[in-house]
């Protein structure tokens, strides 16, 4: 396969999951500022302004919009604005032209589905938005992305471009699971006496809701919902298809798949840092995470699967034409 190619489907993949996971985080915070409604209204900055740290486009929001931060400009600035890279609108058109640059390699039925997601996507606004209400139009959203993974699933051959695919959306999912987790650490509770309480319990199930776990959650850790527990869950269970530690192991396994068929670069820095995130995240135990920092932990699970991502592009995309290997 092409490096061009192999690159496009990685981020159209990347894309696509991007923009699920951003709705997610929106999701999970508009449930937590109902939640909390009762200490600070839903536009304070408090309840808004850890979106924008979360995700790591402060200095992009702060430019656009000011040091003014509300409901209306976080919710515009993720879903909308098409200045914002990493917008939902702005990833889904990026994962169309993707889709469009390598059309004969996709399977009509999965083309069309991206393309009319998009043009239906592509007039919304925060007045369509309120409209329909945060949990109608967000999981609308999340809704029609499935929908594509589905069409995907069932129609893509199991070749180099799939697990090229499979790659990046597990990539992207692993680090966005983490910018969720964070959302939850970054919304302050009322005093130290609220964790366990039942707004604290309210969150939790807030958090797991916005990573569809709450059912599995409840059937896999039978018991009451808390800080260890639900951390536990997402960050290290081997089960769950959203949990960190799953998603890090089926990019593995994606890479062992991409690989096999070419020996000479069966030593490559991302198989080795891929294998060395999913050792720690398997031998760190919850309480050690808790004790080192859950911000810390997850930001460092961040820039792992950053480093990640720079040797996948460095072992298959950028790497120097002079020592390229033809395979036949």
């Amino acid at each position: 396969m092409l490096s061009r190619v192999a690159d496009i489907i990685y981020w159209m993949a990347r894309y696509l999951e991007r923009a699920e996971n951003t709705a997610r985080i929106v999701d999970v915070n508009a449930q937590l500022v109902i939640d909390l409604q009762s200490r600070q209204a839903a536009d304070d900055p408090r309840s808004w302004e850890p979106l924008v740290y979360v995700t790591g486009d402060e200095d992009k929001f702060f430019e656009l919009y000011g040091q003014t931060v509300s409901e209306r400009a976080v919710v515009e600035f993720m879903l909308f604005d098409k200045r914002n890279p990493s917008s939902v609108i702005s990833c889904i058109a990026t994962a169309r032209e993707n889709a469009r640059c390598i059309r004969d390699q996709l399977a009509n039925e999965v083309w069309e589905t991206l393309n009319t997601f998009y043009l239906k996507l592509k007039d919304d606004d925060y007045a369509r938005y309120a409209q329909l209400g945060s949990a109608e139009y967000l999981n609308r959203l999340k809704t029609r992305i499935q929908l594509f993974y589905g069409v995907a699933d069932s129609m893509l051959p199991r070749t180099q471009g799939w697990w090229f695919y499979e790659f990046g959306r597990h990539l992207e999912r692993a680090d966005n699971t983490s910018r969720i987790l964070d959302v939850k650490y970054y919304m302050l509770l009322p005093s130290l006496h609220a964790v366990g309480s039942a707004l604290d319990l309210i969150q939790w199930g807030s958090v797991l809701r916005s990573c569809s776990a709450f059912e599995a959650f409840r059937r896999s850790r039978r018991g009451q919902l808390n800080l260890e527990r639900v951390l536990d869950y997402l960050i290290r269970d081997e089960d769950f298809p959203r949990s960190i530690l799953f998603s890090v192991l089926a990019a593995e396994d994606a890479l062992a798949q991409i690989v096999a068929t070419m020996p000479h670069v069966a030593d490559n820095p991302a198989s080795q840092r891929v294998a060395s995130l999913r050792a720690h995240l398997q031998e760190t135990s919850v309480a050690d995470i808790i004790k080192s920092g859950v911000h810390e932990y997850l930001d460092e699970v961040q820039q792992q699967a950053q480093l990640i991502h720079e040797s996948l592009q460095e072992t298959f995309v950028d790497y120097p034409t002079a020592t390229a290997r033809v395979m036949a």
